[in-house]
This record gives structure tokens, sequence and C-alpha cells, in this order.
């Protein structure tokens, strides 16, 4: 599974082309978080959220891409923090992104940015690692 994916395929979505950016920043995958940083796109960070990368970073600077704008009325799919089971306590929550393994960003309810907020799960209670369904939180950075 990629690390962001929206619940609902069939859902519009606003798909841009954009420019990959330089450095470390290039590491990112399809389906995890990007940023759009001085004109050009680096892997997300908290509290800064703009849209979806669509292909794999090529690691070149300057090199065209597509990405899939953040909508704030959608929600989207990501596990769960790993060997963190889904349960209560992960619902209803304000939740961060942890933004270490591109292709395997997680959800984490530790509070220090508040990126979104969990409105479900598609795993039963109990499920190790498990997909929660959330949307972006409402005041968030997107789209600039």
């Amino acid at each position: 599974m990629a690390s962001v994916m929206k619940a609902d395929p069939s859902r519009h979505a606003t798909v841009v082309p954009a420019i990959e950016g330089a450095g470390a920043a290039l590491s990112y995958k399809a389906g995890d978080l990007i940023k759009i940083a001085t004109g050009v796109v680096v892997t997300a960070t908290a509290g800064a959220i703009h849209g979806i990368a669509l292909e794999d970073a090529t690691g070149v600077s300057a090199t065209a891409t597509m990405i899939e704008l953040i909508d704030q009325d959608t929600v989207y799919v990501t596990p769960y923090k790993a060997a963190t089971t889904v349960n209560t306590t992960s619902m209803h929550v304000i939740h961060d992104f942890v933004f270490t393994t591109p292709g395997a960003f997680t959800l984490d309810e530790s509070g220090a940015t508040t990126d979104c907020y969990v409105v479900g799960t598609l795993d039963p209670w109990g499920t190790t690692s498990g997909k929660l369904l959330w949307k972006i939180k409402p005041g968030a950075t997107i789209h600039g």
C-alpha cells in the first residue's frame, strides 16, 4: 500500500504538474505526502502538506512530475504507526504524520503538529499497523 491513498478512488482529484526540488528531499515515493517549497516539490514536513506524489522522485533536480493536491473535504487512508494496534484511543484524535521512511509514512497521535484527524478505520480493532481513515485538519497549511 502507498503511504497515502484516497478512501474513495472515484472522488475527483486535482492533479497538477510540478517540478522536483533538489537534495535529500527527493527521496519521496508515489503516494507520499509532499509540499511545495520555493516553487519545487519536496517531501512534506510536519505542518506543511500540499499534496500527494503520483510518481516516485527521480532524484534529478528540476525534473517535471505530477502531484495530486490535498483536499480538506476528502477522506484519505494511511497506516497507523508501526507495531501499534488500532483501537478506540486512535479514533477521533488529532494525529501527526511520521515522515521517516519514503513510501511508508504512518500516523502517530503524539500531537506535536496536529496535521490531520482520524475519522475511521479500515481494519478491525486490534489490527497491528492497521489502516486509518483521516481528513486534513481544518486550518492546516495546504495549497500554499
